[in-house]
């Protein structure tokens, strides 16, 4: 019988589609499964025009094509950072912007998600990787969406737009209570948007209606934990499908109502909250019971003396609470590593994650935060087939993600 179906795959393989397309088959494999949490040994792994085509024991066997015998080594999907910014600097070039998405593809992160930017510079990384023209990771990015209340005396996002005829532009819109939402997110969408980041400047009941418009849109919906005067569970119970940082979790400790004014807020209340006694159960069980998904950013937290956002992360863990990898930190490329690998490293050493759910939220997690967990971020049969091969089984350590031995991006070997 299992000639049979290796008969049956060949014949697939060779004869449907474009015949021209590349066969390549690891042999021998052990699958690390993120969607069962095992591990399935000795596994072939057939894949044609960048898609996995078939996962077997020997079905492989006897289909023409480069063939690699990997007995013993580990095969897992490439890793998902879900929280990057590169086209927030127009002093770099786009030469230098490449550099880093090179950088995050030598070492297995073959997606990444911008979480807004300038979308003039997004848009052409984005095809350029998708020509051949760079070399590095898959790009997925947001339009910038704030209220009136958040510019007020803050112009950090000036960038974003140098160059451009208005104050705002469709990938960095200013959100009235007049808007006409339908025109917001399809500008969005035409500048290849693949979802929305939620700045501030919202309410809760100002946040209902931008959520649901775009889902309708078709739009990934991705916010800040506190959107002042948002705060966290108010954010949670909007549907906001990502909210980012657990620092930001730290207003839910403030009993006040927020103002639409971000600076105000430190100066009024900042002194008054206490991290360590503060609790944000609430606010982790709506994202829980919604489905949402946390991005808590904590490498971020940690390099800024912000400690205590370790226990909610490990609380959220603890509970069942989605979680995605993100680093929103800037590369340096003199690292041996990016920033990436400190993240998931804190989440086994100081939120008590075991590495299996530490790689869960750099591979089906972060897949899901993206919108695109119907294509990457399992090692399953139609999927885009981004895989990483490793000597070690990374659910016993963590650090086994530093010990990459190929790097498979859309089924071709780098």
């Amino acid at each position: 019988m299992r000639l049979v179906g290796s008969i049956i795959i060949f014949f697939l393989l060779c004869f449907h589609g474009n015949a021209q397309e590349k066969i390549v088959v690891l042999k021998n494999v052990n699958i690390v499964d993120v969607v069962e949490g095992s591990i399935h040994k000795g596994q072939d792994v057939v894949m044609k025009g960048g898609i996995i085509q078939a996962i077997g024991k020997d079905v492989g066997t006897g289909i023409a094509g480069e063939v690699k015998d990997l007995t013993g080594m580990y095969v897992m999907p490439g890793l998902i950072d879900a929280h990057v910014h590169i086209a927030n600097d127009p002093k770099e070039t786009q030469d230098d912007r490449a550099k880093h998405l090179e950088y995050f593809l030598r070492h297995g992160i073959t997606s990444i998600r911008d979480a807004a930017g300038d979308a003039r510079v997004l848009r052409e990384l984005k095809e350029g990787v998708q020509r051949g023209k760079y070399e590095g990771s898959d790009i997925y990015y947001a339009a910038f969406m704030a209220g009136p209340a958040y510019f007020e005396g803050n112009d950090r996002e000036k960038s974003m737009v140098e160059g451009w005829s208005e104050p705002y532009a469709p990938w960095m819109q200013c959100i009235r209570p007049d808007s006409d939402l339908d025109k917001a997110m399809e500008e969005a969408k035409e500048w290849g948007c693949t979802g929305v980041k939620i700045y501030g400047g919202f309410d809760r009941e100002a946040l209902l209606p931008i959520v649901r418009k775009a889902k309708e849109h078709g739009l990934q919906v991705w916010g800040h934990a506190t959107l002042f005067p948002a705060k966290p569970w108010d954010v949670a119970d909007a549907g906001v499908q990502v909210i980012s940082h657990a620092y930001m979790l730290e207003w839910e400790g403030v009993s006040e109502e927020l103002s639409g004014n971000i600076f105000e807020n430190y100066e009024k209340f900042y002194d008054k909250i206490d991290h360590e006694k503060m609790s944000v159960e609430r606010f982790l069980q709506a994202v829980k019971q919604k489905g949402l998904i946390f991005d808590p950013t904590l490498f971020l937290c940690m390099e800024n003396k912000m400690e205590w956002a370790a226990r909610f992360v490990k609380r959220a863990n603890q509970i069942g609470v989605k979680i995605c990898a993100g680093t929103d930190y800037i590369n340096d490329l003199n690292r041996p590593f990016p920033f990436l690998f400190d993240e998931l490293d804190l989440y086994v050493e100081k939120c008590g994650f075991y590495p299996m759910e530490a790689i869960f939220t750099v591979t089906k997690v972060a897949a899901e935060a993206l919108g695109i967990g119907d294509k990457v971020g399992t090692v399953e049969v139609g999927k885009q087939a981004d895989l990483l091969i490793l000597p070690e089984n990374p659910y016993d350590d963590i650090k086994a993600l530093r010990k990459i031995q190929m790097i498979i991006k859309q089924g071709r070997i780098l």
